[in-house]
């Protein structure tokens, strides 16, 4: 009894130390690679920094404050001067200390185009000056505030420019976010039906080994008995051999694949797993037209090639305006004052005004800007043709993905039947094998055609289950349940 409990004690860990087996659903494996997957989490930091830069861009457009100072800024030189009273030149000694601070609040005022202003500036000063024998100190202070406005005039608003600018990136960014998450998914997808395919092969493979082990052992049987010739015999060692051969090489691809879509999954190396999957075909009714509308209509080229054209209208604008008549008007208003008292520095100041309207009128400039109004323009029309290739490339995808789509639906409906009766030919063969009334090529052919048609049958659910997937991914609709792709989630809206 002792050594029982003993024996459980030290297995115990061991069999409590096993990793688990993670049974993988698509739906599963999805929701792995969007919550560890490498991909996605390189595209969500890659979204979140340029929103975060975005975002910066648009602070830039509010208040800002800023302050400076020097605290504090000492010199100490001699200077030569020319003495009055004894008509000569000699060095005076001069010595100031000075301590300054400035403040400026900004407003970018968006709706007009215009910037306000308001600065302050203090100053406090000591100063040492004079012959060694008889320098003299003083002190003084100085105050100044001043509100400022400028505001362009016959120009567009470069603040609303921006702001389009920005909302044109932010608009792309998001649409590039989403295609990420539907490229990932699709990727998810068509490697997990890719390793099933390879797992469901090995397993027809391993079949058909041990098919040809059991004729191999009836070959041998009737050799040994004189019923079959020698080369029957040997055939079948070759076929079980070779077999066995497909069987490592179909294991070794197995591997490969798995080891791929543990990465993809963000998985660890002796994480186990296996694929729960029962692929059956049901029939998806996709109207032509329908698809590509609502291609054209949500991916992500389309809006980035329309969003470039609206870009090169602002480029357009901006050239031109870079070569047209320019005014700036600029007004200030402000109190300063100077004082040896730094609590009577409020009580003795002056006003200060200030307007000004300057004039930018381009004359010549041998054509540089025109040629960058011409660039502009150029660019806009590519962006016109770019737009229209686009949208025809997308058309000719989807009709090409959907002539594959009916072509994977046409082989399953007749593989079915082909394997069906493949299946019932090879029992027929096996049993005519074993009566002596069927050859050896006879059951050979028959078992080839049953693994051909298993394998072409696999090939054509797999083809029909992946073009479903990329279907899902182009158009961002889903057929199967007619209902619209949605992102996931964003990164700065909460986690997935």
């Amino acid at each position: 009894m002792r050594s029982i409990l003993s024996l459980i004690f030290f297995c115990s860990p061991l069999l409590f130390s096993q990793p688990k087996v993670l049974e993988l659903t698509l739906p599963y494996s999805i929701e792995l690679a969007f919550r560890q997957g490498y991909g996605a989490r390189s595209a969500s930091a890659s979204y979140q920094a340029t929103m975060k830069g975005l975002e910066a861009d648009l602070m830039q457009l509010r208040t800002s404050v800023s302050f400076n100072a020097q605290l504090p800024n000492y010199s100490e030189s001699l200077t030569n001067e020319f003495n009055p009273l004894t008509a000569q030149y000699e060095y005076y000694e001069v010595q100031t200390a000075q301590v300054q601070g400035g403040l400026t609040i900004s407003q970018p005022l968006t709706f007009l185009g215009g910037t306000l202003t308001l600065q302050e500036q203090l100053i406090g000063r000591g100063q040492t000056s004079g012959l060694s024998s008889s320098s003299k100190f003083r002190r003084d202070f100085f105050n100044n505030l001043t509100f400022q406005y400028r505001q362009p005039l016959f120009t567009p608003n470069t603040y609303r420019m921006t702001e389009e600018r920005n909302r044109i990136a932010s608009d792309q960014a998001r649409a590039d976010f989403v295609r990420t998450q539907l490229d990932i998914e699709y990727a998810v997808t068509e490697s997990f039906y890719s390793l099933y395919q390879l797992q469901q092969r090995s397993a027809i493979i391993r079949e058909q080994v041990n098919q040809n082990q059991e004729m191999f052992e009836t070959a041998r049987t009737k050799f040994s008995s004189g019923l079959v010739p020698e080369v029957d015999y040997l055939q079948s060692e070759v076929d079980l051999v070779s077999s066995q051969n497909d069987l490592l090489n179909v294991e070794r691809d197995v591997s490969r694949a798995s080891n791929a879509f543990r990465q993809l999954l963000g998985l660890s190396d002796d994480q186990q797993f296996t694929l729960v999957a029962a692929p059956a075909y049901s029939p998806v009714t996709v109207d032509r037209n329908a698809a590509i509308t609502k291609a054209l209509g949500g991916r992500s080229e389309v809006i980035r090639a329309r969003q470039t054209i609206d870009l090169r209208l602002l480029d357009i604008s901006t050239a031109e305006a870079r070569g047209g008549f320019r005014a700036d008007l600029t007004a200030s208003y402000g109190i300063n004052g100077a004082t040896s008292v730094f609590n009577r520095l409020l009580d003795e100041y002056g006003v200060t005004r200030g307007g000004v309207l300057s004039l930018s009128i381009p004359i010549f400039d041998w054509g540089s800007n025109e040629l960058d109004v011409q660039a502009a323009r150029i660019q806009h029309r590519a962006a016109l043709m770019s737009l229209e290739n686009t949208q025809q490339q997308i058309r000719l995808e989807i009709l090409d993905l959907l002539n594959r789509l009916r072509a994977a639906e046409s082989r399953i409906l007749v593989l079915e039947k082909v394997v069906f009766v493949a299946q019932k030919g090879y029992d027929i063969s096996v049993e005519r094998f074993k009566t002596g009334t069927a050859s050896r090529n006879d059951l050979a052919q028959s078992q080839q055609r049953l693994t051909n048609a298993k394998l072409n049958n696999l090939n054509a659910m797999m083809d029909y289950q992946i073009a479903l997937a990329d279907l899902r991914r182009r158009t961002l609709w889903d057929f199967e349940r007619n209902v619209p792709i949605a992102p996931r989630w964003y990164p700065d809206s909460g986690s997935h």
